[in-house]
């Protein structure tokens, strides 16, 4: 979490839980930054949408001045404009995690990763860069999330299974441990994982099964 206030890019239902929990842990909320220009100079609750990304008043305060956090829906935009925000304003997105979270150790999370309410990180536990991990979940010892994955609300990931990057868990899923699941793989919601699933493939069922 941060001290600084926070800028958060994005105004859609994802970016409301955003703020919430950076309500709920005392961070101010300087405004959103979204690029419809219909949504300019509207509030979402009484947070103001500031403008677009594209307005050099706000986008130079990202850094020294104020924290940021990527809530865009689609994910290549999302992981576009971290990128952009990497390069062009030197710093790396915050975190935002639901105070209810039970996290074993805090340094083996990345950047701009999202963990909402009731979830637990078990020790040796690893969260990639940007990573989206659903309320209630559970991330068991020692499995590992790659960059960019996003884990479905009430997911069990078993011990010392590997999720590559850029993976897509449903909801109230089960991994048994140690299995992978390839980068760009798809794992439809509610299903049982029970064998390794190969790079962008996706699979459903109990046990869950290649489609």
């Amino acid at each position: 979490m941060t001290s600084l206030p926070v800028i958060i890019i994005g105004v859609n239902p994802f970016a409301l839980e955003v703020a919430s929990i950076f309500e709920k842990n005392n961070v101010v909320i300087y405004g959103f930054l979204d690029d419809d220009p219909k949504k300019k100079d509207t509030h979402v609750g009484e947070i103001p949408v500031l403008g677009n990304t594209e307005e050099e008043t706000y986008w130079s305060l990202i850094g020294k001045n104020c924290g940021v956090f990527v809530a865009l829906d689609n994910p290549t935009e999302r992981r576009k404009m971290i990128e952009t925000i990497i390069e062009d304003r030197q710093v790396k997105p915050v975190n935002a995690i639901h105070p209810s979270v039970q996290i074993s150790d805090s340094k083996n999370l990345g950047y701009g990763v999202f963990i909402g309410a009731n979830s637990v990180i078990a020790p040796e536990a690893r969260i990639g860069e940007s990573c989206i991990i659903g309320a209630g979940t559970i991330v068991e010892t020692g499995a590992n999330i790659g960059d960019y994955s996003q884990i479905g609300a009430g997911t069990v990931v078993g011990k010392e299974a590997k999720i590559e990057s850029n993976v897509f868990v449903g909801i109230h899923s089960t991994l048994v441990g140690s299995i992978k699941i390839g980068r760009g793989a798809t794992v439809g919601a509610g299903s049982v994982v029970v064998e390794n699933v190969p790079s962008s493939k996706r699979v459903f069922g109990n046990p869950a099964k290649i489609i």
